[in-house]
């Protein structure tokens, strides 16, 4: 009664402009006890404009992370709530919160937000008035709505307990006018009334999922109403006062098993702990030797604002969507509206990077699940508690009907190469997998492309049709640049492996078969125009204009690459896709792009993760200072808090260079992704060189680039050892760091 809710001490400081943004100020105070480890081994630069490490700013703090507030009218998804275990997705309204359980909390494409699939939701009127949230913030640990009167405010704050499956509500009601008023204050939700140990419960079931949700109120209601499952207050307010209504919902497979009447104290500490562990996991994740992870994700410190939030959001991505209760317990899932547990290959391989350094161990288990599978069954492993069955061995289909999923081959081929390269752990190349060694797995997925020839002279793998590759374009089917491109990257590295174990023989026939596909791949070049085409059985050249034959061919082919395409490549990409604050998956001027309208891949919004690669093959093709400043104004979109599955342009003017940008959520697209990681993988692998090789010493990608700004990248993983890389005028600088 009368407590003061923390929603507004822990909303974050104000920030200095609209969107996410934080002063240098902030930034530089951010995560104090992080930075004090990574300044502990840190060197001065050579020149005076580099040794200023003062002003590089370090590991900024979750609320600094936090949002401004967003305006509910322009967003395709309301903030959201996870704890490790379970994700759950406020409503519009002041007091909704979809929550299921261990279910699918998404379900079919459809207008935003009545998509979920939900438990009962309770429902909340203010002097019989129904109000949807005006504004809203979001914050790794909690999610808070708002809505303003000329005479009333009211913020609600969520959380999750830790780890389980209540959500705790407080709920501030605050008289902005000059005079005192009573409000008459009534929550209710389809279900009975009931009292338990002096708690007034609301009991509501769902029988489509076989769930109930209890909710207790902690804060005693005036009255309630056992025929119609509502509780009231009359809130006697005086001038610029306020009042707070606190309560939770517990949800469970039966009724008997939810929660007993909690004591306020309970709630508190809850309430409190929610946070703690949350920035104990995030100070962890940069911490070298914590007692958490089974490694680190690298420390950040530079003076550029963009990288610096585009890093740490990239990564705290990851965060959201890590799980403590699968059968890996460090498992991030690709996002949480889907069936619990489901991980796409493809969107973990775009993290494959940090993934290995932040957890090795955990990865390492992933990847032997990885190759266990026959990689053209399914697009997704889905952990459940125990470990995913397994083939008692390994039979690769045959037919031509059998292709599955174009990018899986690549994907769990990437896992491994980056855990290997990471890690130098040697030996795991030797270890058994059902009735092959990871180094015949690994052999199997960079030469898989000939079981997709048509005929035996063929060079070009075919891929399907539409539902095997990017699902929405009608056209990108068949024998396409982008796979093809990867398998030539494939061959190589792996020819670098056999190698390395004194198989020069193989080796050599891998190059050769390396640059016959580099010499196919080149004749789905469209000269002058810096786009690919797609070679269909009837021998028609279909024009694609998409991004991921860019980002592909860039990425895996750059050596190959004539100037001339490169340049070509390039000017394409930069007058048809990149826009002022987010890109293009798909050109406007795509002959299918009236018919591939999904934002992610489509001409009206990306992938979350199709920038980030974009950027690294810009790179890649010698186009540094484009690359940069394109990437640093993407930090426009992010002002939601995390990267999805794909940032949507929206509204009247979506077709112009600066359309307004949101996480999108038609056609089923999800508010978190781990795709968002490729954002971190591309500033570690790209802007600070990090190329890591097994069997090889480290080296760094074009050092004598400059990349544009000062940044130092502490605690980085190679082997046994970590490294610093600093970045500066003139280019990369790589150091051991002591052992601690």
């Amino acid at each position: 009664m009368g407590h003061k809710s923390e929603s507004r001490n822990d909303a974050g400081s104000n920030k200095t402009r609209p969107g996410i943004t934080v002063t240098r100020r902030q930034f530089c105070e951010a995560g104090a006890s992080a930075i004090a480890v990574a300044l502990a081994s840190a060197k001065s630069f050579a020149s005076v404009r580099e040794s200023k490490s003062s002003s590089l700013c370090g590991v900024p703090t979750l609320d600094e992370l936090g949002t401004e507030w967003l305006d509910c009218s322009q967003l395709a998804h309301m903030p959201s709530l996870h704890n490790f275990h379970e994700m759950a997705a406020c409503a519009p309204d002041l007091v909704g919160v979809n929550f299921l359980p261990g279910g699918q909390l998404y379900e079919d494409s459809g207008p935003r937000w009545y998509i979920y699939n939900t438990l009962p939701l309770c429902r909340m009127t203010v002097d019989g008035a129904a109000y949807d949230s005006m504004t809203c913030r979001w914050f790794a640990y909690q999610s808070v709505r708002r809505v303003q009167t000329p005479d009333l405010e009211i913020v609600t704050t969520n959380r999750l307990v830790m780890e389980g499956t209540t959500v705790l509500w407080r709920v501030e009601f605050k008289n902005t006018s000059a005079t005192s008023k009573t409000l008459r204050v009534k929550i209710d939700t389809d279900g009975v009334c009931r009292s338990n140990a002096g708690h007034v419960e609301l009991i509501a079931k769902s029988s489509k999922f076989q769930m109930s949700a209890i909710y207790q109120f902690l804060d005693p209601p005036l009255e309630q109403n056992a025929a119609g499952a509502q509780v009231e207050w009359e809130l006697n307010l005086p001038p610029k006062q306020y009042h707070e209504i606190r309560f939770l919902m517990k949800a469970g497979k039966e009724e008997a098993d939810l929660l007993e009447a909690p004591s306020l104290a309970w709630f508190d500490s809850e309430w409190d702990r929610a946070k703690k562990v949350w920035e104990d996991r995030w100070s962890s994740a940069f911490t070298p030797g914590n007692g958490f992870f089974s490694g680190n994700a690298p420390t950040l410190l530079t003076n550029d604002p963009a990288i610096h939030e585009i890093y740490y959001r990239s990564v705290l991505t990851l965060m959201v969507l890590l799980r403590t209760n699968l059968w890996s317990d460090r498992t991030f899932i690709t996002s949480g509206e889907r069936a619990k547990g489901v991980v796409f290959y493809w969107d973990t391989s775009l993290f494959s990077t940090l993934f290995a350094m932040l957890e090795p161990g955990q990865m390492k288990e992933q990847i032997k699940l990885f190759l266990e599978q026959d990689p053209h069954a399914d697009a997704v492993i889905v952990f459940g508690t125990k470990r995913p069955p397994s083939p008692e061995r390994i039979i690769t289909p045959k037919g031509w009907d059998l292709r599955g999923y174009a990018a899986n081959d690549l994907s769990i081929f990437r896992l491994a190469w980056s855990y290997l390269s990471v890690t130098q752990d040697e030996e795991f190349l030797h270890e058994k997998i059902a009735d092959q060694t990871v180094n015949e797995r690994l052999r199997v997925l960079a030469t898989d492309w000939k079981k997709l020839l048509r005929e035996p002279s063929d060079h070009l793998a075919d891929y399907g049709e539409a539902p095997n590759l990017l699902e929405c374009v009608p056209t990108y089917i068949h024998k396409v640049p982008s796979f093809n491109a990867a398998n030539v990257w494939m061959m190589r590295e792996y020819a670098d492996i056999v190698d390395l174990a004194g198989n020069h023989a193989e080796a050599v026939e891998l190059r050769r078969e390396a640059i016959d596909m580099v010499q196919a791949v080149m004749t789905l070049y469209e000269p002058g125009k810096g786009v690919w085409v797609s070679l269909h059985p009837d021998g028609s050249r279909v024009e694609m204009r998409h991004c991921y034959d860019f980002a592909t061919v860039g990425r895996f082919m750059a050596q190959d690459l004539p100037a001339t395409v490169r340049r070509e490549m390039v000017d394409f990409v930069q007058r048809e896709l990149l826009m002022e604050k987010w890109m293009r998956a798909q050109s406007l001027l795509d002959v299918a792009a009236a018919n591939s309208d999904r934002p992610d891949h489509g001409p009206m919004g990306a992938y979350d993760a199709w920038p980030a690669v974009t950027v690294d093959a810009m790179c890649m093709l010698g186009h540094w200072e484009d690359a940069i400043s394109f990437l640093q104004r993407t930090r426009a979109a992010i002002y939601e808090g995390v990267y999805g599955q794909a940032h949507e342009f929206y509204g009247p003017r979506r077709r112009e260079y600066d359309a307004p940008v949101r996480i999108a959520q038609r056609e089923g697209c999800m508010r978190e992704c781990t795709g968002g990681g490729a954002f971190a993988e591309t500033i570690i692998n790209t802007l600070f060189g990090y190329v890591p090789a097994l069997g090889k010493q480290l080296t760094l990608f074009e050092p004598y680039t400059s990349r544009g700004f000062t940044g130092e990248l502490r605690h980085i993983r190679f082997g046994q050892e970590q490294f610093t890389i600093r970045s500066g005028n003139a280019g990369l600088r790589l150091s051991k760091e002591a052992k601690v």
